[in-house]
């Protein structure tokens, strides 16, 4: 999910919630919504996402680590 995302995102380049909302240019009020998961980002918002936490959109909203390859879960298990 992308509050679990932006968190770990977050906590791993040792930003406070402010200093991820000022990096974006958003508040932050808003910035905690979207780590709470009260509130979506604006597409916008997604893509400076992207670019501030140098992550792709498929790396935020799926927390799955085959995201960066285009491996959906499940493609590579044997049934």
């Amino acid at each position: 999910m992308l509050r679990q995302q932006l968190r770990q995102a977050r906590k791993a380049r040792h930003w406070t919630q402010k200093e991820a909302a000022k990096l974006l240019g958003i508040t932050e009020r808003a910035y905690r919504h979207f780590e709470a998961g009260t509130r979506n980002p604006r597409y916008s918002t997604l893509v400076r996402l992207e670019q501030v936490f140098e992550m792709s959109y498929k790396e935020l909203l799926v927390p799955d680590s085959n995201a960066k390859s285009g491996v959906a879960k499940g493609d590579n298990e044997i049934q």
